[in-house]
């Protein structure tokens, strides 16, 4: 029963703002790919899980055709990793594609502040109103002890302010990178305490409102990086030395 519920709220949810219009999908499969994009930002699915076709044939009222399309869009958005012969699997990315998600999330975050705070003052001001707005939901959330609630609202800020930036193209971009940061988040995180540390938004927020483009840059910045440095991002460049691992264990032998 609770399945069949979840295939009906899957198919008949109605399109947020924030999802993506992926040319060559029809409705159908833009709602299993934003379905997915969503999952992973919010940490429901995490690295390493199989994507079984099957289920999502039946959670999607799709054939397994239209899924793979899906699948294979994904995996070129590095959301989901295709293995030959294995199926799909929910991406888990490297130490150096973490950093390289960092070093995109800082560029486009960048101009997404400088566009918001260069808005004419009465557009400005409404969007400082919208942004409170969202941060009494985050207050509440956190007040609640509401995680799951924490994880999405934290991603959403983001979304919101490159909406009010007024660029599309940077709303989908930064889709893409936040639920890549969700899987880099599970995948090397050593603390609960990672995410958008939703304290931060609010700094931003009221610099943005007066329009001090350098002091919400410096902020955004800051927030990112206070992310990035708790993580525990190891290379993996040079491979895995074997001859290092076996040779003590062949000598006693």
């Amino acid at each position: 029963m609770t399945r069949r519920k979840s295939s009906l709220a899957a198919n008949n949810a109605p399109a947020r703002e924030t999802d993506q219009r992926i040319v060559g999908l029809s409705a159908a499969e833009e709602r299993m790919f934003n379905a997915v994009i969503q999952a992973v930002a919010e940490r429901r699915l995490a690295p390493g899980v199989k994507l079984v076709e099957e289920q999502l044939a039946e959670i999607f009222k799709l054939n397994r055709a239209r899924i793979r399309k899906v699948l294979l869009i994904l995996s070129q958005r590095r959301i989901v990793q295709l293995e030959p012969n294995r199926g799909a699997f929910v991406a888990r990315p490297s130490a150096k594609e973490t950093r390289d998600v960092f070093q995109a999330r800082r560029l486009l975050e960048r101009e997404v502040v400088r566009l918001v705070a260069a808005l004419p003052e009465g557009e400005r001001h409404e969007a400082a109103a919208s942004l409170r707005a969202h941060l009494i939901a985050e207050h509440h959330a956190v007040a609640a002890k509401d995680r799951s609630a924490e994880i999405r609202l934290s991603g959403n800020f983001h979304l919101k302010l490159a909406e009010l930036a007024g660029n599309g193209v940077f709303v989908s971009m930064l889709r893409d990178l936040i639920a890549q940061m969700s899987l880099a988040l599970a995948a090397y995180a050593t603390t609960t305490q990672l995410d958008c540390s939703l304290r931060e938004h609010d700094p931003i927020v009221e610099a943005l409102a007066v329009g001090d483009s350098e002091r919400a840059t410096t902020l955004a910045m800051a927030h990112l990086d206070h992310i990035e440095a708790a993580l525990t991002l190891v290379d993996e460049e040079g491979g895995t030395d074997l001859v290092a691992i076996f040779s003590d264990m062949l000598e006693m032998a």
